[in-house]
């Protein structure tokens, strides 16, 4: 039976046609001159709501101390007619000469987090800075200490997210050659700050790996990195946290080509209440510019679970690490049966060993049929052939509580016209691990 399971296996890994990410962007553009200057823009935060746009501006006549000084803090709001308004710098406690950026903002926009250049001048950055919104505008920034951060590093960057509970920093260190890796620090429940830590190799790599950005339900990293191959100088990845761990992630997936360039694409940020994106590349020239791209719905849809839609559908990528290898998850049928074939069976089999060995994770059964027959004979042939998947599951050990079934009849077909042979791909039970 091992043999032949194998052998079942290496068929359904040569046959599977990987999905290289859940996270998926169109209408890329550059943002206006309202926005974008001769000079290098970079670092955009929009805050919560997406009304309003920080970023940082390098190399500007005027930046406060002139275009030689240090960056400075510029802010726009959008119009009512979805524009950016002409950004300003008029934020007295918030620029001085030396190198300003917003890093983060709380989620009812009371709080902003900041570079921390308030303090005695010196060449080396301090941390982070929080300052607090007032009738009159931001208050004077006081320090945030964080230990790990308080050895006076040239090379830090940071994303604070919106619940002001997870710190990632990109940061060289003494121990590296090279470049930054990335690190998190969590706030504990007396409301200091854990020390950073390394999030680990799948991350972090010989080159460098600068501006994190973290998705809103905490499981999707975002950064940009020159080690880990792609379009150019510096892309734009994404990585699955996995297990509830901040040290073991997924394989970086590349944002492709729409995202990435040739030259330096990096400062990712995602706004999903709008459904959308900005990020930094100097792909028209030798300064940066800021981008904007839209988050297709496809994106939403595949994350959530269809019978339980409180939950979070692993991706392909988290599953493939789950199961050690990657293992296609649908089961084929017979034309007009949901009888589950020999070599189905030990694929099941397989999967329940692994749901046994991670009690944490439930599945969904989701049935089809192909086109042939009337509507409400195939909505029961579907759920016929999902519940008959679940019996199996259960008879390897998976308690029915851990099992959900639903049959979709032959309304998501893969295929709308071909041969019969391609047709009875529309024959199936898809399997979802869920969370």
């Amino acid at each position: 039976m091992i043999k032949h399971l194998l052998l079942v296996l290496f068929i359904l890994i040569v046959q599977l046609p990987l999905k290289s990410q859940n996270f998926s962007f169109t209408e890329i553009r550059k943002l206006s001159e309202n926005v974008n200057s001769p000079a290098e823009e970079s670092m955009p935060v929009i805050s919560p709501d997406g009304k309003t746009l920080f970023f940082v501006r390098t190399f500007y006549e005027g930046n406060t101390g002139g275009r030689l000084s240090g960056q400075d803090i510029w802010m726009s709001r959008r119009g009512d007619d979805g524009e950016w308004t002409n950004a300003v710098n008029n934020m007295p406690f918030l620029n001085n000469d030396r190198n300003n950026a917003v890093l983060g903002i709380s989620q009812n926009e009371s709080t902003i987090y900041l570079l921390d250049s308030y303090g005695p001048v010196s060449n080396k950055l301090r941390g982070i800075a929080t300052a607090t919104k007032t009738p009159l505008g931001w208050s004077q920034p006081m320090r945030l200490p964080i230990n790990g951060l308080e050895a006076g590093n040239s090379f830090l960057g940071f994303y604070m997210t919106p619940d002001e509970t997870v710190l990632l920093v990109s940061m060289k260190t003494n121990q590296k050659a090279g470049g930054e890796d990335l690190f998190v620090s969590l706030k504990q429940a007396d409301g200091k700050w854990s020390e950073p830590k390394n999030l680990g190799a799948t991350i972090n790599t010989r080159g460098f790996e600068i501006s994190p950005f973290l998705s809103e339900d905490k499981k999707t990293l975002f950064f940009s990195s020159d080690g880990h191959g792609g379009q150019g100088g510096a892309d734009i990845f994404m990585s699955q946290r996995l297990y509830d761990s901040w040290v073991v992630w997924s394989k970086p997936v590349n944002l492709g080509p729409e995202i990435n360039s040739p030259d330096f694409d990096a400062y990712f940020f995602l706004n999903e209440k709008n459904k959308e994106a900005f990020f930094v590349s100097n792909r028209e020239g030798s300064f940066a510019d800021i981008y904007t791209a839209t988050l297709s719905d496809k994106a939403f849809e595949d994350r959530q679970a269809i019978i339980n839609p409180g939950k979070y559908r692993l991706t392909n990528d988290e599953v493939n690490e789950l199961l050690g290898l990657p293992l296609s998850r649908t089961i084929f049928f017979e034309f007009n049966s949901y009888d589950v074939a020999a070599p189905s069976r030990e694929l099941i089999y397989f999967l329940a060993n692994k749901l046994i060995e991670f009690p944490e994770y439930q599945i969904e059964l989701i049935g089809h049929t192909d086109q042939e027959g009337t509507e409400d004979y195939n909505l029961q042939l579907s759920l016929n052939r999902a519940r008959e998947v679940g019996q199996y599951f259960r008879s390897f050990g998976i308690v029915s509580s851990r099992i959900s079934t639903t049959g979709l009849g032959k309304s998501k077909p893969i295929v709308t016209e071909g041969t019969e042979v391609e047709m009875a791909k529309n024959r199936r039970v898809e399997i979802y691990f869920i969370k």
